[in-house]
């Protein structure tokens, strides 16, 4: 097991820590908006996303891609959490709960697993530029926002929120492409058949 009980960028993290704990803005709506990224909010959300899914483009496979994508990230970041055990910044400093280790944060990998996970399955199935565009600023938005969040409330590092978003968006993307592809797999044959048939 690698233990750290420092951050991993070092000074550089404590550096940025010590802007934010210097210069609190808007950590009352930091507190507000951080409750997002729980995931007795995401599970919730990641259904709500699925069933619109659904609807739009009437595919279960693509339904279930959030859903999944959540659970699986949510499980690899409690095994890195555990393996590179990084001490959090002072407690005394925290403005909102935590647990557990601080490296990556579990709020920014899930919400970013969530997010990309939909905007991966919009942008390759829509056709409108405009949708794609939209899906993606939505997405990094959210991202941008729950990092900003975790280290305005003192709670994480500036790498912990760097490799949350990167676990995440490796796991969404790994699980949309897979569901992608195995959607793709099952189409081909059926249009061959109808085209033989034809």
């Amino acid at each position: 097991m690698v233990e750290l009980t420092a951050a991993v960028f070092g000074e550089f993290d404590r550096w940025v820590w010590r802007q934010f704990q210097q210069h609190p803005v808007l950590t009352d709506t930091a507190k507000v908006l951080t409750d997002a990224g729980s995931m007795s909010i995401l599970l919730p959300g990641a259904v709500v996303a699925g069933v619109a899914l659904w609807w739009r483009y009437r595919s279960l496979l693509l339904a279930v891609v959030p859903w999944i994508a959540l659970q699986i990230n949510s499980s690899l970041v409690a095994v890195l959490k555990r393996t590179f055990d990084v001490a959090r910044p002072p407690q005394e400093n925290w403005l909102s709960g935590a647990a557990g280790g601080s490296f990556p944060s579990g709020h920014v990998a899930n919400t970013t697993v969530l997010l990309i996970a939909v905007a991966v399955v919009v942008f390759i199935h829509e056709t409108s530029l405009t949708v794609r565009r939209a899906t993606i600023v939505v997405a990094a938005t959210g991202i941008v926002m729950m990092a900003w969040t975790r280290i305005a409330l003192n709670v994480h590092w500036l790498s912990d929120v760097l490799a949350g978003a990167i676990v995440g968006t490796v796991i969404a993307t790994a699980t949309a492409y897979v569901a992608i592809t195995i959607k793709s797999q099952r189409e081909n044959p059926l249009r061959t058949r109808d085209q033989l048939a034809s």
